[in-house]
């Protein structure tokens, strides 16, 4: 199975983790990964770090757009594109291998030579919006895109479509087969203290680098990314229903928010190219999460001398 990731890794931990779930996977192939929102190229080199720890140095890495569509601001905040992540530690990143060319470009290329590939985002869909404005020609060639994004029935602003609502609302109403995985269901695979000692007990570099960046990041461990991931490389722990999620673009706290255009208000029926999440079983996806980690970590030579500044 093939999956090119784009990805904000180096914020919430959980990036980082989807990272790790991807590797872990025989089944997967990783033909590529990219970065979005503010600081795209310190984030590709944190995914080519994790990358390289985990053993697959052949997979590219490259740095896509930084700047939304049209957002200046981000819950009240500028958007900075010279801005570090959280868990960015130059004495651990910088350095680490990435790829000259545009991510879009290269994705574009990407999905001209190869059929079956499944994009999956795990951040702002700035890089997705403009593959569709520059690339029209390869829309067609995706496979299907597996999207963690937005809440249906919470009341929140989720954050990945917060940072870049106009291009949150470009990709929803694109004709492109979706599955969108939301916090309705992330929010229900809590990784709890017992299993964070599980994985701060791996002795991979990989597993314990991001066990380092869960603690420069210092919040609670959801499976959000990861789940998303999962929708495409292994569905058995979702459901999904037919639906039609519209991002508000408007608003001075409304932009990029959902609004289910299939609820009672609204009654639209669900759109044969979206499909999203309905239900989790969330207890056995986080369970099967850490196993996977796990042994896939016994396979790995111990970290060696990877270190991190605190």
């Amino acid at each position: 199975m093939k999956i090119w990731i784009d990805t904000d890794v180096g914020g919430d931990i959980d990036d980082a983790l989807a990272l790790l779930l991807a590797m872990s996977s025989p089944e997967t192939e990783i033909v590529g990964v990219s970065t979005t929102f503010e600081n795209t190229y310190a984030r590709a080199e944190i995914a080519s770090s994790l990358l390289i720890a985990g053993g697959r140095p052949d997979v590219p890495v490259y740095a896509g757009y930084g700047v939304p569509y049209r957002a200046v601001k981000v819950h009240g905040i500028p958007v900075d594109p010279e801005k570090l992540p959280k868990t960015y530690d130059p004495a651990l990143f910088a350095g680490a291998p990435v790829r000259k060319e545009n991510a879009v470009d290269a994705l574009a290329e990407r999905l001209r030579e190869e059929e079956g590939i499944r994009i999956v985002t795990l951040g702002a869909l700035t890089n997705i919006a403009r593959l569709i404005d520059l690339y029209p020609d390869v829309i067609n060639r995706i496979e299907g895109l597996y999207i963690m994004g937005g809440a249906q029935k919470l009341n929140l602003n989720e954050f990945n479509l917060t940072c870049d609502p106009e291009a949150a609302s470009a990709v929803f109403r694109s004709p492109v087969r979706k599955k969108i995985v939301t916090l309705d269901c992330t929010f229900r695979c809590k990784v709890e203290e017992k299993d964070v000692a599980r994985l701060a007990a791996c002795r991979s570099a990989a597993v314990r680098t991001v066990t380092k960046m869960y603690r420069l990041w210092d919040g609670e461990m959801y499976l959000h990314d990861p789940l998303a991931l999962a929708a495409a490389t292994d569905p058995g722990f979702l459901t999904f229903e037919k639906g039609d999620l519209f991002v508000e673009t408007e608003g001075e706290f409304s932009r990029g928010k959902c609004v289910d255009l299939t609820d009672f208000n609204w009654k639209r029926p669900g759109r044969e190219d979206m499909l999203v999440s309905a239900d989790v079983d969330g207890k056995a996806f986080v369970e099967a999460y850490v196993s996977a980690i796990v042994k896939w970590d016994a396979s790995l030579p111990p970290e060696g001398s990877l270190s991190i500044s605190r």
